[in-house]
C-alpha cells in the first residue's frame, strides 16, 4: 500500500518535472527566457537526474550502485524486491492449486500411468478406485483403451481379488503426462 503510494508520488513528481523541463526546453528557442537567465549545463544536468530520479521511483526498477567519476556517471539498476516477492507468492500459490486438483491417489495412478512399469492396482468393492479414474477422466488426464470405457474394469475384476494392470484399461493423456510435469517442476522434483 505504501509501495503504490510512493510510485504515484514519483509518477507525479516525473510529470511535473518533465513538464517543466519541455516548458522550459520550448521557451528558450521562442525567445521567452532571456538569454541571460537561461539554464547553464550544471543546471540542466541537474534537471535531468531529477527527471530520471523520478522516473526510477515510480518505475519498479532501483539503483543498486551509483558511480561518478572519470568517466561520467555510471548506476545499475535492478528489479525492486517487492516485485520478486509478489512473483514467488504467485508460485507458491499455484504449487497449492496444483497440489489440490488430485487427491494423493489420483497422483499415484497418474505417476504410475506414465511410468515404464505396470501399473499395479487392485479392484476395489467400494467403488473407489472407479471413482478417482472416473474424476482423472473428466479432467481430461487419462482416456480409457478399452471400447466399454471405464465400466470395462468393475466388468473383469469385480469378482475377483486379484491385481491387474491400469494400463490395459486406460492411457495418461497428454494433458496428465503436462500436468505431472508441472507439478513436479513447482514442488521442485526431478
Amino acid at each position: 500500500m505504501v509501495e503504490t503510494a510512493l510510485r504515484r508520488l514519483g509518477m507525479v513528481c516525473a510529470a511535473v518535472i518533465a513538464a517543466v523541463y519541455l516548458a522550459y526546453v520550448l521557451a528558450v528557442p521562442l525567445g521567452l527566457v532571456p538569454e541571460g537567465d537561461r539554464l547553464g549545463i550544471p543546471e540542466i544536468i541537474l534537471a535531468l537526474a531529477l527527471l530520471a530520479g523520478a522516473w526510477l521511483s515510480a518505475s519498479s526498477y532501483s539503483i543498486t550502485d551509483l558511480s561518478v567519476g572519470s568517466g561520467g556517471v555510471s548506476a545499475r539498476l535492478a528489479r525492486a524486491e517487492a516485485r520478486q516477492s509478489a512473483l514467488e507468492s504467485e508460485v507458491e500459490a499455484l504449487r497449492v492449486a496444483l497440489t489440490g486438483v488430485v487427491t494423493k491417489y489420483e497422483w499415484g495412478h497418474l505417476s504410475k500411468l506414465a511410468g515404464q512399469e505396470p501399473a499395479w492396482v487392485r479392484f476395489r468393492r467400494d467403488h473407489k478406485l472407479q471413482l478417482e479414474l472416473e474424476r482423472l477422466d473428466a479432467m481430461g488426464f487419462i482416456e480409457p483403451k478399452d471400447p466399454r470405457g471405464l465400466n470395462a474394469i468393475p466388468q473383469d475384476h469385480a469378482d475377483r481379488d486379484d491385481e491387474f494392470d491400469l494400463g490395459h484399461y486406460v492411457a495418461i493423456t497428454t494433458e496428465g503426462r503436462e500436468y505431472l510435469a508441472l507439478r513436479r517442476r513447482l514442488h521442485g522434483e526431478g
